[in-house]
């Protein structure tokens, strides 16, 4: 019996030592060169996926930038509605004496005062001076302060007495936006 597990265990040998002759070449030509392959592609694809999450937040960014773009160019627009270029000023005496006229008090006066310069804006008051009753000189400054264009009012005279007829004196400001040079 010793001698017929030699060779079965000789057979078994060989076909074992025949397996691994044949397979490591195959392993070696085939199998190595693969995985060599497959693992340069996955470095490859997490290159690419994380190209890919780059270029997906920069579009979200771009699109970040350009809400915020189009809301600063909505408020930029209502600011230069309200506020006079160089060339609307003329005008501005024209828009006042509207508003008065929309009231009911009577415009006796209206002058342009010294423009002045400040950092970034000029101011350029008026002075009015308006005849009418004690609440419609008041609507009158609301109509102003609260019209279509940037205006504040302020150093307000008012003289008479009681509701019925009043002088009233003040100064109407509106501002517009200097451009920097240089």
């Amino acid at each position: 019996m010793a001698g017929s597990d030699s060779p079965t265990r000789e057979g078994i040998t060989r076909g074992v030592l025949f397996a691994f002759i044949i397979l490591v070449p195959i392993y070696f030509l085939v199998f190595s060169p693969q995985s060599k392959k497959i693992e340069t592609k996955s470095q490859e694809l997490a290159q690419v996926e994380s190209e890919l999450r780059n270029a997906q937040q920069v579009v979200r960014t771009r699109d970040d930038l350009r809400r915020v773009t189009k809301r600063l160019e909505t408020i930029l627009e209502f600011y230069e509605k309200r506020l006079p270029s160089e060339e609307s000023i003329p005008g501005l005496l024209e828009e006042l004496q509207d508003v008065v006229t929309k009231t009911k008090v009577r415009l006796r006066q209206i002058d342009m005062l010294q423009r002045q310069m400040h950092a970034g804006y000029e101011k350029l008051p008026f002075q009015l001076q308006i005849t009418g009753g004690y609440h419609d000189l008041g609507k009158l400054i609301n109509h102003i302060e609260r019209g279509e264009r940037f205006m504040s009012v302020d150093k307000i005279s008012i003289v008479g007495k009681g509701t019925a007829s009043q002088v009233g004196t003040f100064d109407v400001s509106t501002f517009r936006f200097v451009e920097r040079r240089g």
